[in-house]
């Protein structure tokens, strides 16, 4: 059932305990979403649990209440009324105890911008134009009349900022920038926060960065990029899982690329696969949807079962297909 804010606020208001969960490999959406909810609902009075599978990468940690989300439980608390999933288009991006919460909670709510949303709990507002989920959060919340605090305005100035790629990409939109500004006038310093999210990386991003550039390959005239990160290579380096999230990015912006692939094994029998568009002819939403993954028409993710390298085809060969519609 599709719900606008108003029906949200008349479901939340009689609730006394509440449970947040976003999408496992949580990024600056999943993260800055979760608490500006959180913290806005526990200003309210509302006693909040904030959970996700990976917890909270080391880049957001900085954001009041980041140490309050918690590994996801296996089992839901006894208090809680009703289970909200934000910037999560389906339910397996919940990670296992995710899904398992969804199905022990008493009431479930969706709150997302994923056009590929499949609007899984009892009540669903999702916004596939929406350039974040943040985006979607701070609507909410004005419409409830509710003075936005400088924390909440830090989570949702974060969400948005990194869903738009810095303010860079196409969904950049009037509204998008009004917004920003209004979190700003709540207290925002864009410098500071601006340094902490885009200007302070640790050393692992920059080995990553040079195993990324050495390996990667360039074909279809140079309209694909693509890096295959084969099993045992982060230990090779001495990175870790969170290290690997952002891989897509450096080869995206390569002069010419109209999509980037990210190839990675999972070493757990799974291979996850981040994809990137630069063309808006080329929807890689539709493209992973043919093999059970989703997200937006420009930015998109799979996970497959299989052999890197028998998986990476099977892509590849849809994403040349595409290109090659184009001429």
């Amino acid at each position: 059932m599709m719900i606008d804010n108003t029906q949200i606020s008349k479901i939340l208001e009689p609730l006394q305990e509440v449970g947040i969960i976003s999408h496992f490999r949580p990024d600056g959406d999943a993260t800055g979403s979760t608490l500006a909810l959180g913290l806005a609902l526990r200003e309210m009075g509302k006693r909040v649990h904030m959970w996700n599978e990976d917890g909270v990468p080391a880049r957001f940690a900085f954001l009041t209440g980041a140490a309050d989300i918690s590994r996801t439980p296996a089992t839901c608390p006894e208090g809680v009324q009703a289970l909200i999933c934000v910037d999560t288009g389906a339910p397996k991006r919940l990670g296992e105890a995710g899904m398992e919460l969804l199905r022990q909670a008493p009431l479930s709510l969706n709150i997302d911008h994923h056009e590929t949303n499949t609007c899984y709990a009892v009540h669903n507002a999702v916004d596939g134009e929406a350039a974040a989920c943040g985006c979607v959060i701070y609507r909410l919340l004005s419409d409830w009349g509710r003075p936005i605090s400088r924390p909440v305005a830090e989570a949702l100035y974060t969400a948005i900022s990194t869903d738009t790629g810095s303010f860079q990409y196409a969904s950049t939109t009037p509204e998008v920038m009004r917004q920003a500004a209004a979190l700003i006038e709540a207290g925002v310093d864009v410098g500071d926060i601006n340094r902490r999210l885009y200007q302070e990386a640790p050393l692992a991003a920059f080995i990553i960065q040079r195993e990324v550039l050495n390996s990667m390959v360039v074909e279809e005239g140079g309209s694909i990029a693509h890096y295959s990160m084969p099993a045992g290579k982060k230990e090779q380096l001495g990175i870790s899982l969170e290290d690997t999230k952002d891989l897509v990015d450096i080869i995206r912006v390569l002069a010419g690329v109209k999509v980037a692939i990210i190839f990675e094994d999972m070493e757990n029998g799974l291979i996850r696969m981040s994809l990137r568009s630069k063309d808006p002819r080329i929807n890689v939403a539709k493209i992973a949807g043919l093999f059970g993954g989703g997200g937006h028409a420009m930015a998109a993710g799979i996970r497959m079962r299989g052999e890197l390298a028998a998986c990476r085809d099977k892509v590849l060969q849809a994403i040349r297909a595409a290109v090659r519609s184009l001429s």
